[in-house]
């Protein structure tokens, strides 16, 4: 638990740090009161709690609710002689607004299709729509704790070619596919769908997205492969692909998202090997391709060898590879990474020894390398690791003594080592440490 309290904890960090607001980045969450229709300030309500005058007061039936309306007739855009670009805008908001129904999530409130207090309202007022030099620049429709939207997005969303961000993120009821008409808003920079029912395959449109920095599409029930048209996305800074039914392997394209400073494609159905090509991201600071515990249907279960070229990588602090099958020897270019902050390769079938080079990563807080077949001694070199606070060896090969060296570590307060073959005397230095773990080694305590 504490292991993925950490890594959650630095995931937000990294999610906030590429420019994606999320729940307890500071900007992006939302305190204010308002209902639906109550003239809230902003960011209470779905789309139409307005302030001032203009917002309440009229009432239209389900029936004309549910009509089409066109805004070139004034309905929505007022001062049409001047606003002319905005009209198209608009009737792709109507479109969009009349596909999703808003409800309640806690109480049994009957649904609407958002705020049927709206009436003629200039869209301009319209709440958590963005609108700069007459184009709809960004649609904010994140869900809260008590209320959220339902139903598919439209394909007219293909019509907001303005538009630099969406963000659809918590809304469980939203569903269906992402449509291909996405691939249109070239101008977006933030595309966030996670935690919502959206479902089919990424659509290779996507590649389209030629400015984007951030897609986020997390605990979703999207399936199939990732579209090599992925590797089109060169201003990327954030990928998150995660905790959803992606199956296939990882594209060798993602390589050209040199820009890139995030990749995260947990808990999803990964096979294949990891593309040396990954070794081109040299700007990466969080890489994590593994299963979180807990997760039902997510199970990567990518094979071969860890490529040499993650060694390339100097400016990572994450790399959690964990929970899958991947064989072969630890790479000693992982000694190259001397920005590592956080390591976990446990839970595979790797072989061979340990590199003495690790022993050079001096940042590393957190050093997993449990249920592997690793065997030999476990290298005095890891005494280097002068930040280190948890390291667990558990359930490998491993012989011979316990390298001394490493209980001079000053932070050092977790230490797992059972379930192996080690001999020899137990090192004093042990006994200074918070919560150790020995047992399980028949030999521990006699010659080796």
């Amino acid at each position: 638990m504490h292991q993925r309290s950490r890594c959650l904890a630095g995931l937000l960090a990294v999610v906030c740090a590429v420019g994606v607001l999320v729940a307890g980045c500071g900007e992006g969450s939302s305190e204010g009161t308002g209902g639906v229709g109550g003239g809230g300030s902003a960011g209470t309500g779905i789309v139409g709690s307005v302030s001032g005058s203009e917002g309440g007061g009229v009432e239209e039936s389900e029936e004309d609710w549910l009509d089409p309306v066109g805004c070139s007739n004034g309905d929505f855009v007022k001062n049409l002689s001047s606003r002319g670009s905005l009209v198209g805008d608009c009737e792709a908001l109507v479109a969009f607004r009349n596909a999703l129904m808003w409800q309640h999530i806690i109480s049994d409130l009957p649904e609407f299709r958002f705020d049927p207090n709206w009436g003629d309202i200039d869209i301009s007022y319209w709440e958590r729509i963005e609108i700069q030099d007459g184009r709809v620049v960004s649609i904010d429709l994140r869900a809260h704790l008590t209320e959220s939207l339902s139903g598919p997005i439209p394909p007219e969303i293909g019509q907001l070619d303005a538009l630099r961000k969406l963000d659809m993120r918590g809304n469980w009821a939203i569903e269906g596919p992402i449509p291909p008409e996405i691939g249109n808003l070239q101008q977006l920079e933030e595309l966030n769908l996670s935690s919502t029912s959206i479902s089919g395959e990424i659509p290779p449109e996507i590649g389209n997205l030629a400015k984007l920095k951030s897609l986020v599409l997390g605990d979703t029930l999207l399936s199939g492969e990732i579209p090599a048209e992925i590797g089109d996305l060169t201003e990327l800074e954030g990928l998150f692909i995660l905790e959803s039914d992606i199956t296939g392997e990882i594209p060798p394209e993602i390589g050209d998202l040199t820009k890139l400073r995030t990749l995260s494609l947990e808990d999803n159905k990964l096979t294949g090997s990891i593309p040396p090509e990954i070794g081109n991201l040299t700007n990466l600071e969080w890489l994590e391709l593994s299963n979180g515990p807990g997760r039902d249907g997510g199970d990567n279960q990518l094979t071969g060898p860890i490529p040499a070229e993650i060694g390339n990588l100097t400016k990572l602090r994450t790399l959690d590879l964990s929970d899958n099958r991947l064989t072969g020897p630890i790479p000693a270019e992982i000694g190259m990474l001397g920005e590592l902050v956080f390591m976990n390769l446990g839970k595979n079938s790797l072989s061979g020894s340990v590199p003495p080079e690790l022993g050079s990563l001096v940042k590393v807080e957190e050093f997993y390398l449990s249920s592997n077949n690793i065997e030999g001694e476990i290298p005095s070199e890891l005494a280097g690791l002068k930040s280190l606070r948890r390291a667990s060896f558990s359930g490998n090969r491993f012989s011979g003594l316990i390298p001394e060296g490493i209980f001079e570590i000053a932070g050092l307060w977790f230490f797992d080592v059972r379930n192996n073959d080690l001999c020899g005397a137990v090192p004093e230095g042990l006994y200074r440490v918070n919560e150790f773990f020995i047992q399980d080694n028949p030999r521990l305590g006699s010659p080796c």
